[in-house]
């Protein structure tokens, strides 16, 4: 975000001021915009708030049986309580909205009225540009930088993943919507901003932001930001993440960015822009996505400074209660780096002053270069005339180091390092480099990360043995005492302002380690230097400090002070470090409500009662079944999540059927009624995975009955369960299958797909519930055929007496993904892919 987005809008946005205050022309611009669309009838207004709220309230102006809106009071706990109660309609823009059915998120248009008061407040639409049924482009449209203009954030789902932004109350605040909306992937988004009386939107701030997926992985390695008004370049800023260690499941990571201001009167090329329409009104141009790499690497751009991220947290560094961090949410923005006496800002919040080493040329005025250097084993600006690093370790916001990088002789390469141990502006270290230790790079993803990721696997560890190393030589020359970086690591950063989540990204990242490794080697160094004078040991050391061999700097000082032990194992080290924060993963529980018995991982929560399967949506990773309490209602939406399926009189999810010589026996009793005798228990329980087992008795045929063991299991950061049938008993010749079982939804989309072995459903029971999907991945080996059946979808599968057979069931709930639009049944069918290949099935 530009600096004025943050400074000026966000705040206002937090606090509201924006949006509860009237403007005098607020009505006119969403219509200016909207058309009648948000001219809300003051009598369907009235029944619909006077109605039970969450009631939908259906209109079919031309009696077709087909409705074109749908109103209701919008109970979704996403919506802030200054906005409640949150009145929507929702027009269907595609035609295919049904009574009875809810509105959905690719080509409908909601308009949101909070308090119920009368009056528009914010506006979101989604479109299909290409009639696929998913989202392809969504604008946000509110009143915002100024009173007298309508605002629009506008993005493109430009890859086709389905994911763009969350809202809430159908408008977007930072605050609240920035974790959950993907900008990830690759995307496009522009902000916009128009008058009452402008002919076109005026394009300004994100102009454009992109974000580019170059390794096809789902998750964002590359992100640029072109910050201007109107036609006007102002400013760039260009980060990577250059050791592509972000992933699905934290998909934020970015390490190193290139911010750059434009010279004065910079012009988008008219060739390079692109222009579009919002709601029938043409817009401005953006540049445009395709030409946004090649611009931002080959435009000489006036000054430049690079940050990268040394500590691998690009979190919020401006915000503080406390020596805690406000929000140490991973940004999505790139690195945002913090202003200095060097180099202005843009957008915020920043990265902050401390553990983010900056590089300034504050006279370029040519296209980016960088170059990799081999003496400090990283990457740095060409022609820096300020550099340095400042080190605050134990994040007690007083600085404890600082670095300097010169260039000496004015070529554009780093050639002298100083450090600064006490921050009292007198070098306590200094060190060379050597020119042939430098190479130049381009600014490419696939440069940075052809250098960076090998890097990171080796370097660490050969940090800490040299460190080990340097510890035993100030051992042997009298100085016994740690150093108290050496302590803090030993600790696993066991500090009160860090949450344990914040500890365990530093410890889990190759990064971190490499950066507090790195300080420790040098403050090692500087200690020995010191207490050890030999000038022959130094000059053997030294020249190998500048040509960055750490290898050779170790064995340099195995042979000054003789050390032939062992060295330390880190990856050993690093684990029992680590381990102090381990946890249970996985819990279960039984009998909160009779004959319930349920088993969770952090990620999803299953139950089986009478044969019947079920499953629980949460909205973040947590184990619930220890907070259970017995009796206690979960289809009413708690702080952790829902019980997410209505299983009625069915199977549910991954309940079975036994055939027996082909006649049906389900294996499941509806309420407990029936002759099948049902017991439970758990079969085992550790940190990462639990099973429990459920026995049906009297399965089948009364002369020969069958005895079925169901054993079900929650494994560690998984969401999938793995479920064991196994049939026992029954007369020897018969001829035995077993059918899973998926439930039908009220409105649903179907898929079933042979090849992987997947059977998957996404769609609606109950608005309070919302969009869920359900899934089973079986063994494809095995599949017979397929019953379409009034209340379930089934895949039969062959079976063999007392052979165990396994599939997997799996569930999800909208409301509690983490990018919760738009996604569909493509997005979930992949998930399941992705659970059948990790299953081997």
């Amino acid at each position: 975000m530009k600096q004025v987005s943050y400074l000026l809008l966000f705040p206002l946005i937090l606090s509201g001021n924006i949006f509860g205050a009237e403007a005098v022309s607020k009505q006119q611009l969403f219509e200016r915009v909207f058309g009648t669309a948000v001219q809300l009838d003051p009598a369907q207004h009235a029944a619909v708030a006077q109605d039970e709220h969450g009631k939908r309230h259906y209109v079919d102006q031309d009696n077709d049986g087909i409705p074109e809106e749908v109103w209701f009071i919008d109970l979704d706990s996403r919506h802030l309580e200054d906005m409640r109660p949150v009145l929507v309609r929702v027009l269907d823009e595609d035609g295919d909205l049904r009574m009875g059915e809810e509105p959905d998120l690719d080509s409908d248009l909601y308009v949101a009225d909070w308090k119920a008061d009368g009056t528009v407040d914010a506006v979101t639409d989604y479109t299909d540009t290409d009639g696929d049924q998913d989202v392809d482009e969504m604008g946000i449209y509110f009143i915002g930088w100024t009173k007298d203009k309508i605002t629009c954030w506008w993005g493109e789902d430009t890859g086709d993943d389905n994911l763009l932004w969350h809202d809430v109350g159908y408008t977007y605040r930072q605050r609240d919507c920035q974790s959950r909306s993907h900008f990830g992937g690759v995307e496009t988004f522009c902000a916009y901003i128009l008058g009452l009386d402008d002919p076109e939107w005026h394009p300004g701030w994100e102009n454009p932001f992109v974000f580019y997926d170059l390794d096809n992985d789902g998750v964002t390695e590359e992100v640029v930001r072109i910050e201007g008004q109107g036609d006007v370049i102002q400013n760039l800023r260009y980060s990577f993440d250059a050791d592509n260690d972000a992933t699905p499941g934290a998909p934020r990571d970015f390490d190193v960015s290139l911010s750059a201001h434009a010279p004065e009167g910079t012009l988008l090329p008219a060739e390079l822009g692109d222009k579009r329409t919002l709601r029938g009104i043409p817009a401005g141009a953006f540049m445009a996505f395709k030409e946004v790499q090649q611009y931002s690497m080959t435009f000489p751009w006036a000054t430049y400074q690079l940050t990268w991220d040394e500590n691998d947290l690009n979190i919020d560094g401006e915000g503080f209660e406390g020596l805690a961090f406000k929000d140490p949410q991973e940004r999505w923005e790139g690195i945002i780096t913090q202003k200095n006496e060097f180099f202005k800002q843009i957008g915020g919040p920043s990265c902050g002053l401390v553990n983010k080493r900056n590089e300034v040329d504050l006279e370029s005025d040519t296209p980016i270069r960088v170059y990799y250097a081999d003496t400090d084993q990283r990457v740095h600006l060409f022609g820096a005339n300020h550099a340095w690093l400042l080190v605050d370790y134990n994040f007690d916001r007083e600085p404890d180091m600082r670095y300097d990088y010169h260039d000496s002789d004015g070529d554009g390469y780093l050639d002298r390092w100083t450090l600064d141990l006490n921050v009292d502006g007198k070098p306590d270290e200094e060190w060379y480099g050597e020119i042939k230790a430098n190479r130049d790079i381009p600014y490419t993803y696939a440069a940075l990360n052809e250098i960076m990721q090998p890097l990171l696997e080796t370097l660490p560890s050969e940090l800490f043995q040299l460190s080990s190393r340097l510890r035993q030589a100030l051992n042997a020359s009298g100085m016994p005492d740690k150093n108290p970086i050496e302590a803090l690591l030993e600790t696993g950063f066991d500090l009160p302002q860090l949450p344990v989540d914040l500890r365990l990204r530093l410890l889990n990242s190759n990064e971190s380690w490499r950066y507090y490794l790195d300080l420790l080697k040098d403050s090692l160094t500087a200690s020995l230097r010191a207490q050890h004078g030999a000038s022959d040991f130094w000059n053997v050391f030294d020249p190998l400090r500048a040509s960055g061999d750490i290898t050779g700097m170790r064995e340099a000082v195995e042979e000054e002070f003789g050390l032939k032990d062992a060295l330390p194992d880190f990856a050993l080290v690093r684990k029992v470090i680590t381990a102090r924060y381990d946890r249970p993963r996985v819990a279960w529980a039984q009998n909160w409500v009779p004959p319930n018995i349920g088993w969770e991982s952090e990620q999803a929560a299953y139950r089986c009662y009478w044969g019947l399967f079920d499953f629980f949506g949460k909205k973040k990773d947590v184990l619930i079944y220890p907070l259970f309490k017995a009796g206690e209602d979960y289809h009413k939406e708690q702080e952790w999540g829902i019980d997410a399926l209505n299983v009625d009189d069915t199977c549910g999810l991954g309940g079975i059927t036994l055939y027996v010589n082909g006649k049906a026996y389900p294996v499941y009793s509806p309420e407990g009624k029936g002759s099948i005798v049902w017991s439970k228990g758990v079969l085992k329980e550790a940190k990462d995975t639990v099973s429990i087992e459920v026995t049906a008795e009297k399965v089948g045929p009364e002369a020969a009955p069958y005895t079925v063991r169901f054993h079900c299991s929650a494994l560690g950061n998984r969401k999938d369960s793995p479920i064991q049938v196994t049939v026992e008993g029954g007369a020897p010749d018969d001829t035995l299958e077993v059918g899973i079982g998926m439930r039908k939804l009220s409105q649903e989309s179907f898929a079933m797909d042979e090849a992987a072995g997947i059977l998957a459903n996404w769609g609606i029971q109950d608005p309070t519930i919302g969009w869920i999907g359900l899934g089973v991945v079986y063994p494809k080996s095995l599949a017979l055929r397929t019953e379409d059946l009034p209340d379930h979808h089934q895949v039969v599968l062959k079976a063999e007496r007392g052979k165990p057979l396994t599939y997997h069931i799996q569930g999800t709930w909208l409301k509690g993904r983490r990018f919760d639009r738009c996604p569909t049944l493509s997005n979930w069918m992949g998930d399941l892919k992705e659970t059948a290949s990790v299953a081997g099935l």
